[in-house]
């Protein structure tokens, strides 16, 4: 009697992973809002709109910032070079005068995403960016201060 009842168990299980394998639950399916077609540009916060902020690196570098009018947009302007860069931006608020930005330079390529915290004045961030065509990207890491100018 064990052993019929044992063989009647490993059946079972058996089974049970067959119908499991051969009928699988149906992928999600993603809803309009969750797909890329149904998601717009993130905006930038009201509070950085059309605004212009200092930074600066604790390497020496710098420049300022300015938020576009239109919420999409930003411009940056090297403080060594005066080399001045027009880019769509992504914003998201992480907290109440804290922000995640991200742009590309479009002279060298570089993707610069920074944490600008207007509540302690820092900020820290990371240039990725290849050296040549066909290299491999680098990532730098920078950190300084950030403030509003107007």
């Amino acid at each position: 009697m064990g052993r019929t009842l044992g063989i009647v168990a490993l059946v079972a299980v058996s089974l049970a992973a067959v119908a499991c394998a051969a009928d699988p639950a149906p992928p999600h399916k993603l809803s309009p809002s969750e797909s890329a077609e149904g998601m717009a540009l993130a905006a930038i916060p009201a509070e950085l709109v059309g605004k212009t902020v200092q930074l600066t690196y604790d390497s020496g570098s710098g420049g300022t910032a300015t938020f576009g009018g239109d919420g999409r947009t930003l411009t940056f302007v090297a403080a060594d070079s005066g080399r001045k860069t027009d880019s769509p931006v992504t914003v998201e608020s992480i907290d109440s005068g804290i922000f995640l930005v991200t742009w590309t330079d479009d002279a060298t390529g570089a993707v610069i995403s920074q944490v600008q915290n207007y509540r302690t004045g820092k900020v820290r961030g990371t240039w990725s960016r290849r050296t040549a065509p066909d290299a491999a990207f680098t990532i730098e890491t920078r950190s300084g201060s950030v403030h509003l100018t107007d």
